[in-house]
C-alpha cells in the first residue's frame, strides 16, 4: 500500500494539548485584536508582586491587562504575523505583556498611568511593543506614553490655526473703532 504525499502529511500534523492551544489562541487575541501591547520582561516577581500590580491597573478604569506568557507559544504565534520583528524580545526571558484595545479618546492618560503603575516596580523591565499597527522600541515607547491625549493635540492645534485669523479680525476692527470712538467724543 502506497501513500500519497498529501496522506502523509496527515498522519504526521502534530496534535497539540489543549492547555497550548487556548494559550495560542488568547495570543493570537492579544497580537491581532489589541491595539497596544508593551512587552515587559520581569525578574522573579512573586505572585503577591503581580497580584498588586494587576489590582492597580484594575483601578485605572479601562480593561488593561498584564498577562504572563510561554515564550514559545507566544513566538509560534508572532512568525505567523507581522509583528514578528518582537520575537527576539520574547526569546529566553521570562516575559509579560501589558494589552489593552482602549482608544485615546475614551481614556487619554490610560497608557501614562499603566506605565506608572508597572514602573514602581524595579523587577519589570520594558523591551518593546507594539501600538496600533507600528512596532515600537522601548525609547518609543517611553515617547509614546508621554504624549498628551488626542483631544489635546487637536485643541492645541485649533487654537494655533484660529490665533491668526484671531489677530487678522483684530487689526481690521481696531481702526473702525478708533473711528467710532473718535466720533462719539465729537458727538458730545
Amino acid at each position: 500500500m502506497k501513500l500519497d504525499a498529501t496522506e502523509s502529511k496527515k498522519q504526521k500534523a502534530t496534535v497539540h494539548p489543549p492547555r497550548r492551544t487556548y494559550l495560542h489562541q488568547q495570543y493570537e487575541d492579544i497580537i491581532n485584536n489589541d491595539r497596544v501591547m508593551f512587552v515587559f520582561q520581569h525578574n522573579n516577581l512573586t505572585v503577591k508582586e503581580f497580584t498588586n500590580i494587576r489590582q492597580e491597573l484594575g483601578l485605572l478604569g479601562a480593561p488593561t491587562k498584564l498577562t504572563v506568557l510561554r515564550s514559545g507559544v507566544f513566538n509560534s504565534v508572532l512568525r505567523k504575523t507581522k509583528y514578528a520583528n518582537l520575537e527576539p524580545l520574547v526569546a529566553g526571558a521570562p516575559v509579560c505583556v501589558l494589552h489593552t484595545n482602549m482608544n485615546d479618546t475614551e481614556h487619554p492618560n490610560l497608557l501614562k498611568q499603566a506605565m506608572e503603575v508597572i514602573n514602581k516596580n524595579k523587577k519589570m523591565v520594558l523591551l518593546g511593543g507594539k501600538l496600533d499597527n507600528t512596532l515600537l522600541s522601548n525609547d518609543d515607547v517611553i515617547k509614546v506614553v508621554q504624549l498628551p491625549g488626542l483631544q489635546q493635540v487637536q485643541a492645541e492645534l485649533l487654537g494655533v490655526l484660529e490665533s491668526p485669523g484671531r489677530k487678522l479680525l483684530g487689526t481690521l476692527d481696531s481702526p473702525a473703532r478708533e473711528l467710532h470712538s473718535v466720533l462719539d467724543r465729537r458727538i458730545d
